[in-house]
């Protein structure tokens, strides 16, 4: 075996053990054809076009729903959902600051852009558009990423902006081509349902992150009562990534918040470490 076959051998470990032990040798054959050079052959490394090619092939074939474990796939799927419908619950006050009296114009069109792009993106989505919804997500985040690299910011600001990051990384990977669409009819109404908690972020003290770490605790018990593998497991991760952020609150925010975001905080400790209870086919479904 030559150093070059050896390498690419090495690069197809990151497929899945199942996927190679049907393809390794076609695509090792197929990899070394026409690179019949001695000098290329012992030093030789592949290509950058080949690695890249290979790591998407792994994305898919790890996450898809066809082969290999269904839960994994499912489950980044849903953190991706998960974080359209957090984008969705800054619809209403993005909205409502649009009219609120501003110094400049450039605010209110700032406003309504960010109030509409996570909708935009959501039924993008959900029509099947999924390269367009990820890149209207994508926009989303040039704030946020500007907001992190200001002077003074720091990991505290990286910690805050965290749920947004993770949850749009799995978008990206949890729906790629060959994975399928999701239900738009029972969406449609999570939609509707986060667009609605973003009401009621005035309602408390402005803490947006505690109101939505008590409808998370609410669904999380909902998902393991229902007997739903994929929603509690996914609920249990997205806990853990709107954890920080309520941290963050509790030692920096307003005092008189303080007891309510502790309470807050318990609760995603809560349904960050509940078990979750297998049901015996393992699909993602939300009602």
């Amino acid at each position: 075996m030559s150093n070059l076959e050896r390498r690419y051998r090495l690069l197809l470990k990151v497929l899945p053990r199942w996927y190679r032990r049907d393809r390794e040798e076609e695509m090792v054959g197929l990899f070394l054809a026409g690179r019949t050079d001695d000098l290329d052959l012992e030093h030789g490394w592949p290509g950058w076009g080949e690695a890249f090619s290979v790591l998407g092939l792994a994305v898919r074939t790890h996450l898809t729903a066809a082969s290999g474990p269904v839960w994994l796939g499912e489950i980044v799927r849903a953190l991706g959902m998960f974080g359209l419908l957090l984008g969705l619950t800054h619809v209403a006050p993005s909205v409502y600051g649009a009219f609120a009296p501003l110094d400049t114009p450039e605010w209110t069109l700032g406003w309504l852009l960010w109030g509409l792009a996570p909708l935009a993106a959501f039924v993008l989505l959900l029509s099947g558009q999924r390269t367009a919804a990820k890149v209207v997500s994508g926009l989303l985040l040039v704030p946020l990423a500007l907001q992190v690299a200001m002077p003074g910011t720091g990991f505290a600001g990286l910690l805050y902006q965290l749920p947004q990051l993770v949850t749009f990384a799995c978008l990206c990977l949890g729906f790629h081509r060959e994975a399928p669409t999701p239900p738009a009819r029972r969406l449609a109404w999570w939609g509707g349902g986060a667009v609605l908690l973003g009401l009621a972020e005035p309602l408390v003290w402005g803490s947006g992150v505690a109101v939505l770490a008590i409808a998370v605790f609410g669904v999380r018990a909902y998902g393991f009562v229902r007997g739903d593998f994929v929603l509690g497991r996914a609920l249990s991760l997205f806990s853990l990534l709107l954890l920080g952020p309520l941290v963050i609150l509790v030692l920096q925010g307003p005092r008189e918040a303080t007891a309510f975001n502790v309470v807050a905080a318990a609760l995603l400790v809560i349904s960050a470490a509940a078990p979750v209870r297998r049901a015996s086919v393992l699909r993602y479904r939300l009602p």
